[in-house]
């Protein structure tokens, strides 16, 4: 080897170094968790334990995560044609309930055809309703399912009095679901501001819905915040030329949301009684079709998966500022994230796969 030779190798060595301090040391060790065979992962929710809802031979499928880390069945009873051929567009639980969204295409349209899903661990149902609760002429889409403070919501859009579509929230009186009236509150669109929603969850005081909004100045990324019953809308800071809100988890006193800005991952907190955009995030590009998980709260801060190319890291978010670490052998992209103790558990890949990501929270 020649003196060149070795000045390069060493170079080469120092380099890989001080990446790894940047990005946080050694990566993140995963497992693979084993589901049923030809089960591919759509949706995660936190329970008692981890809810995995799934796919298998066209039909949905709901397992549950057992201390020990294997998969038990849920089971599942479909009601319609169409809910027993569904993919899952949302899960969600609190207190022992469990509330979804599924959906399958078809009418000579290829809609949407939704179906709503409650239950328990011991078993899931899916309850029938009217045509025109989620279909007819103003159809929109169903986003999210969120057990609020003042009970169970469905989040989407309707076609709008004024123009376009409004953000459109369903609530349940037992099994069936109606439409809220939206007209004069935020949710609303009017001829300046378009409104749409991406995703919901539970904040303090209510629920949480994120998207955009379209108007003049542009696409910008906003946040519906429910408190008290009421609506309040937000324009996050820093949104660049075209920006939206597109997942979003809260703790008992602070969010965080993942979005995308001008073609780039973009990361916000809401602390206090403020929104700010997070100083730090590495530089991951993100193209409008690919999925982006919602960060998890954590002891000081908030942290969130995400794919940069073909790896993917683990952002770590404190008040101190951003951190960041590859986790080994999973591959993006990144569709779901949630949490049990101290482990993490995550939909990513292409075919989708579940993985556990052992004492990351820890």
């Amino acid at each position: 080897m020649t003196l060149t030779q070795r000045v390069v190798g060493v170079l080469a060595a120092a380099v890989v170094a001080l990446a790894g301090c940047a990005a946080g040391g050694s990566a993140q060790p995963a497992e693979r968790v084993e589901l049923p065979p030809g089960s591919v992962p759509e949706v995660l929710a936190e329970a008692d334990g981890v809810l995995v809802g799934h796919r298998r031979d066209d039909r949905p499928g709901l397992l549950r995560l057992t201390p020990d880390g294997q998969p038990a069945e849920v089971p599942l009873s479909p009601a319609t044609g169409y809910g027993a051929t569904a993919s899952w567009y949302a899960l969600t639980a609190e207190g022992g309930r469990i509330l979804g969204v599924g959906g399958d295409r078809g009418g000579a349209h290829g809609n949407v055809r939704w179906s709503v899903w409650t239950g328990d661990a011991g078993g899931v149902a899916e309850r029938v309703q009217a045509f025109s609760t989620f279909g007819g002429w103003g159809a929109g889409d169903l986003v999210g399912a969120v057990f609020a403070s003042g009970g169970p919501l469905l989040v989407g859009s309707w076609e709008s009095a004024q123009a376009g579509n409004d953000v459109m929230v369903w609530t349940a009186a037992g099994d069936e679901w109606s439409r809220v009236d939206v007209a004069g509150t935020p949710l609303e669109s009017t001829r300046t501001t378009l409104n749409f929603a991406v995703a919901a969850t539970r904040a303090p005081g209510g629920a949480l819905v994120t998207g955009w909004q379209a108007g003049a100045s542009g696409q910008k990324p906003a946040v519906w915040r429910q408190v008290g019953g009421s609506w309040q809308v937000t324009s996050l800071p820093d949104g660049g030329r075209a920006g939206i809100a597109l997942a979003a988890r809260c703790g008992p006193a602070e969010c965080a949301v993942a979005g995308r800005v001008d073609g780039r991952l973009a990361l916000w907190r809401f602390v206090g009684d403020r929104w700010e955009r997070v100083a730090g995030v590495p530089e991951i590009p993100l193209g409008e079709r690919e999925p982006v998980a919602a960060p998890l709260i954590v002891s000081g801060g908030a942290l969130h998966i995400a794919a940069d190319g073909d790896r993917v890291r683990a952002i770590e978010i404190s008040d101190g500022g951003v951190t960041t670490r590859a986790i080994a052998d999973v591959r993006g992209p990144v569709r779901a994230l949630v949490a049990s103790g101290a482990d993490a558990y995550v939909i990513a890949g292409e075919p989708a796969q579940l993985w556990r990501l052992p004492e990351l929270l820890g």
